[in-house]
């Protein structure tokens, strides 16, 4: 079913997500579909779920499945790396195997050892913004949020500092093509960089054959070691990098995108960041509202394993349906005003993270690092676009809100951290 409504931003032909006015700003469009239409058939014949309930119940229930959407994944992008190593991905797989996966890496990612990782994120933070304080002006996407990231997912994977330049660049290539809606250069991009990363993660994978350390390598390559007889589908190298691959994506883009898209939100609202710099003990609260107001991760895609009823809506099996986690954040059956960016929003628990067996294992870090990284950039004064606000784009996606940069100045810091 598809509503038409008169000035509805939604075409009678469906929501497309690839609709350069969607790209820019998909708010208007999650609000039309939350009041009108919130089980949507879009183009294609893709449904859209907008409510925060129904959202996740499409991102927990078994019902909706990964692995069928890896077999449309693959013959989109026909043969090549992306599909020999994403085909073992967490990203495309269901029960049991997903939960083996899961349950293996789990430790890397304790909330105990996440938190003893504090005082390292603090410096870190120091040591990337002390110059560009004093500068006053940087690339928040380039100069500060990706090196930030990316030091961190490469730190509990285990990749050594000298190949971190190597990951972001792979990684930039590899993205779009997760997309469901590559084109053929991104593809052949994708490939070549899947290779590239693939080769030089099996050389690692060597190196830490014979000395192992405490990271994420190392123990996969421990339970490599015991006997699998007990599993129809013994842990492989090839498992190993797949693993890593998910990990980088999930660690790093996202996280790189949610502090540019939080500090975009505060130049948006002045009244929010002097609020934030009056009163630093809201930060806290401005780290949750900032995942619900402009999350980094907007949609994942499920496909039903059999037929079944989502706000009262019949869906049949093998029908493909898309959780819209950015207008469920946007529900306002959830979230009293939800168009508001308000720090001292309580009891925000956005959906930026997923839902059930796949909630994000790096939802603990992430929040340390946003939570470190506003703590030292709300002090800047006057802190402002460096370009006009129509001058801002975005990377073309359809699952990710991905600033391709955010030029910013503010008042040079004399002494840092600024008080």
């Amino acid at each position: 079913m598809t509503i038409s409504v008169a000035g509805s931003p939604v075409p009678e032909t469906g929501l497309d997500p690839l609709d350069p006015d969607f790209q820019r700003d998909p708010y208007p469009f999650y609000d039309w579909l939350l009041r009108h239409d919130p089980v949507h058939r879009g183009q294609e014949g893709t449904w859209y779920v907008t409510r925060f309930p129904d959202v996740r119940t499409v991102m927990s229930d078994e019902r909706f499945g990964c692995a069928s959407v890896r077999d449309f994944w693959a013959e989109m992008v026909g043969p090549g790396a992306l599909q020999d190593v994403m085909s073992d991905t967490m990203f495309f797989e269901d029960n049991p195997h997903h939960a083996r996966l899961r349950k293996l890496i789990m430790p890397v990612f304790s909330p105990k050892r996440m938190r003893a990782m504090e005082p390292k994120i603090a410096h870190i933070v120091d040591e990337l913004l002390e110059p560009l304080a004093r500068r006053g002006h940087m690339d928040v996407v380039s100069e500060f949020g990706a090196p930030l990231a990316l030091h961190f997912v490469c730190n509990l994977i285990g990749v050594p500092p000298e190949g971190y330049d190597g990951v972001r660049r792979w990684s930039l290539d590899i993205a779009p093509t997760l997309d469901l809606v590559p084109s053929r250069e991104e593809i052949i991009r994708g490939n070549q960089a899947m290779g590239e990363f693939t080769e030089y993660l099996t050389w690692l994978i060597g190196q830490r054959r014979a000395d192992r350390r405490d990271d994420m390598i190392s123990v996969m390559l421990d339970e490599m070691d015991k006997d699998q007889s007990g599993y129809d589908r013994p842990l492989t190298t090839s498992m190993i990098v797949s693993t890593v691959i998910s990990v980088v994506f999930a660690g790093h883009d996202t996280v790189t995108n949610q502090v540019s898209n939080t500090m975009l939100a505060l130049i948006d609202h002045p009244d929010q960041h002097e609020l934030l710099r009056r009163r630093p003990e809201l930060i806290e609260s401005a780290v949750e509202e900032s995942l619900r107001y402009d999350s980094s991760v907007q949609s994942n895609s499920r496909r039903v394993d059999e037929d079944t009823v989502i706000g009262g809506v019949q869906l049949r099996k093998g029908d493909f349906v898309v959780a819209l986690m950015g207008a469920a954040n946007r529900d306002p059956d959830v979230y009293p005003d939800p168009g508001r960016f308000d720090v001292t929003r309580a009891g925000a628990h956005p959906m930026s993270f997923g839902a059930g067996m796949r909630f994000c294992l790096g939802a603990v870090l992430a929040r340390l690092e946003l939570r470190a990284a506003l703590t030292r950039l709300v002090p800047l004064a006057d802190l402002r676009l460096d370009c006009a606000r129509s001058d801002l784009s975005y990377q073309r996606s359809s699952m990710f809100r991905s600033l391709v940069d955010l030029p910013v100045r503010f008042t040079p810091a004399t002494h840092y951290p600024p008080a």
